[in-house]
């Protein structure tokens, strides 16, 4: 059984990423100059022997290779101990097949191949097999029948989404793998007439992420799909990974069929740089698991492979059993943000994660929205009330004056407002998000969180394109220098990833997008401080009075609110 094939740089020109030694690839193939090795110890093309004899029922596996030139393959261990070898000498393509033993890998342990070119080599492909044998091992596998399906959620993102799709369609052509794709388009944009018998576009109400990966479970679900997978709209992605995934599924020990795997996330501006892969959640805080990570490095692929257990995996790759559906719901209402963490928490099930699983995904400056503030604050609120009970009424208020405090020090009080807003709705219960429509209720937000752009309000005022960072002993006690007056400078700020100590006494701020334009500008209003600390308060006895009959009720909801029938009758609307 294919279990996948070597991969070269296409989609991204880190050779790195793919081999290491002096080899040059071109047109899917891999020149070798004679007298120098390559090694496949590469986060794409080596093997996860130790997750493999962990999770899967594969004992023996094949590396196979097709090669031009006389040259001694290796099999290696990752501290480079030799496992076995061979040698071949053809002067045109020869394939060579050679099979090892992952018995006695350990938990975490990767093996690879090594080239030692004797004479000018060429690679023009490789894969790695298994053949499961055993009697009890074979009755195991004829019976893991899997029909595999990928949803997409998009809205207006014509151009990633047509090129996945495209993807898609010569993958299917190449493998003969049961694959059905669900487009789930919010925006109704997509001619359904790009739909066919692999891909099938459905028109959606623009219900966000949430509701979007939600129809595609369903259709999924509809169409018999075994396991489904929930991606980005916005993703690169090397279908390699979905041909790993589908064996992977394949040939899972039975104590594993109710397992996640996850893909993880690399940035797509620094091709070999790990965003993260798998994350925790402690309660209330959320953490990303291998961050970035240069996977460029061998002893990075070598330690990528022993992180931590996750919590939750990210929706741009997460795949799963549909039975899920049933035995524990559909994703929570949220439209965005969090609706993944809470899933993956609910769920309680393993999530399994192995080198070569991953997709290329932008990084999240240039995706800031203000009305972003309301989903984290709301739904991180909900996440921690449902599943959560050691963190009370002090956590929560102390994030909310955090949050609005931060906003505030950064003039974006119309963003500390809708934070407020948040915990709001909140302590108005699980019947909130039972009332309202979650499509048109974020119309409102987004309405909310847009503040005029006029620059001219900075009148003669200084501009500070790099401005300093003050120390925190001067900075926090004069509360961002507000004591102080003000100067009559216009300072430069990111929309996120922020440094706040650069605000000091700064009267105006240009709040810049990732390109560098503004995205609008604010003016200094001392009294803001004052609103904070007397929505503080007012919060804190809110939630001493009514936290904890809102925590139950949320509780008591949580069925009605991620049950198929209330996505069924949201759709049918």
């Amino acid at each position: 059984m294919l279990l996948f094939e070597l991969s070269f740089p296409i989609l991204v020109d880190e050779s790195k990423l793919y081999f290491d030694g002096i080899g040059t690839s071109y047109n899917n193939s891999l020149n070798i100059k004679g007298g120098t090795s390559c090694s496949l110890c590469s986060y794409f093309n080596s093997f996860s022997a130790g997750k493999y004899r962990k999770y899967t029922l594969a004992q023996n596996i094949t590396f196979n290779i097709e090669i031009k030139g006389f040259a001694e393959i290796f099999i290696k261990r990752e501290n480079g101990n030799i496992i076995t070898s061979r040698l071949i000498e053809n002067n045109k393509p020869e394939a060579l097949a050679i099979t090892f033993s992952i018995i006695d890998a350990k938990d975490g342990e990767i093996f690879y191949p090594e080239i030692s070119a004797k004479s000018d080599c060429q690679i023009f492909g490789g894969s790695y097999e298994t053949k499961v044998g055993g009697s009890y091992e074979t009755k195991v596998s004829s019976q893991r029948d899997i029909l595999l399906g990928a949803s997409f959620c998009t809205y207006k993102r014509e151009k990633y989404i047509i090129s996945n799709m495209e993807r898609l369609r010569d993958f299917g052509l190449k493998y003969s793998i049961p694959l059905k794709v669900f487009v789930v388009d919010n925006g109704s944009t997509l001619p359904e007439t790009l739909s066919d018998n692999t891909i099938t576009i459905i028109h959606n109400p623009n219900c966000g992420g949430s509701g979007g990966f939600a129809r595609g479970l369903l259709e999924g679900v509809n169409f018999g799909c075994s396991h489904i997978i929930f991606l980005d709209d916005d993703i690169s992605l090397d279908t390699n990974v979905i041909l790993k995934t589908y064996s992977l599924l394949k040939i899972l020990k039975p104590e594993y069929y109710d397992s996640f795997i996850g893909g993880a996330m690399l940035h797509s501006e620094i091709p070999y740089l790990q965003h993260e892969c798998g994350a925790l959640w402690d309660g209330f805080y959320l953490s990303p698991i291998g961050h970035e990570v240069d996977l460029r490095k061998k002893e990075s692929v070598i330690a990528n492979e022993k992180l931590q257990k996750a919590d939750y995996q990210a929706w741009w790759y997460c795949c799963f059993p549909t039975s899920f559906g049933e035995k524990f719901g559909y994703p929570m209402p949220y439209f965005i943000k969090s609706d993944d963490v809470e899933y993956g928490i609910r769920c309680q099930k393993p999530i399994i994660t192995m080198n070569g699983i991953a997709v290329w995904h932008d990084g999240f400056d240039g995706k800031y929205a203000g009305h972003f503030e309301y989903y984290i604050k709301r739904n991180e609120l909900i996440n921690t009330a449902l599943h959560n009970k050691n963190t009370g009424i002090i956590t929560n208020i102390r994030k909310l004056f955090a949050s609005t405090a931060r906003l505030t020090l950064l003039q974006r009080y119309f963003l500390a407002e809708l934070v407020v807003k948040a915990y709001d709705d909140f302590m108005e219960g699980p019947e909130k998000l039972l009332s309202i429509d979650i499509a048109e209720y974020n119309t409102y937000l987004s309405s909310l969180a847009k503040p005029a752009n006029d620059k001219s309000i900075i009148g003669n005022a200084k501009i500070i394109s790099k401005p300093k960072i003050v120390n925190s002993a001067l900075y926090y006690p004069s509360f961002g220098g507000n004591i102080f007056p003000s100067k009559n400078i216009c300072i430069e700020l990111p929309l996120t990833d922020i440094e706040i100590r650069k605000t000091f006494r700064a009267r105006y701020i240009a709040h810049t997008k990732a390109d560098g334009s503004t995205a609008f500008v604010t003016k200094l209003k001392k009294r803001k401080l004052f609103w904070v600390a007397g929505q503080t308060i007012r919060m804190f006895f809110k939630f001493l009075i009514k936290y904890k009959k809102v925590r139950a009720d949320y509780i008591h909801n949580q069925e009605k609110l991620t049950s198929k029938q209330y996505w069924q009758n949201y759709f049918s609307k």
